[in-house]
């Protein structure tokens, strides 16, 4: 049990910009330190970042509700919110999560390891997608 000049002592070397009544905040920097990391703040959305091997997920708040992105390097697949995104049209809000996941991925340790590979993939899948959306524009033209 610590002591009452302990316990002081630990709650000086919190920073100011950490939530003292959010248990997510105090989490982080406990995280962050047991890596050895920066006690800075990363600027991302709310989320949570879980990388495992070959493959990632990254759990984040949009809009009004909790979405997910899951990356799997050796199938070269994403899914969002559960959907893989080769049956999905995509929406701009959509798009724009899936890209400012690469952010996400760049300031993480382990998620650096698998940037390149999930930036071809989404450069890749959201081509695809896009061609699709415009074949079936041309087919509604037709009609």
């Amino acid at each position: 049990m610590r002591t009452k000049d302990e316990r002081m002592l630990h709650q000086e070397s919190i920073p100011d910009h950490v939530d003292q009544s959010s248990s997510t905040d105090l989490w982080r920097l406990r995280a962050l330190a047991s890596r050895g990391a920066h006690s800075k703040p990363v600027k991302r959305p709310d989320g949570m970042l879980a990388v495992h091997q070959e493959r990632v997920t990254y759990t984040f708040i949009m809009g009004s509700e909790v979405a997910s992105i899951h990356y799997d390097r050796t199938r070269g697949e994403i899914f969002f919110k559960g959907h893989n995104l080769r049956n999905m049209a995509l929406t701009e809000a959509q798009k724009g999560a899936l890209m400012a996941m690469k952010e996400v991925l760049s300031a993480d340790r382990d998620g650096s390891k698998l940037l390149s590979d999930y930036s071809a993939t989404l450069g890749r899948l959201i081509a695809d997608n896009d061609k699709g959306e415009d074949f079936q524009k041309e087919g509604q033209k037709k009609r």
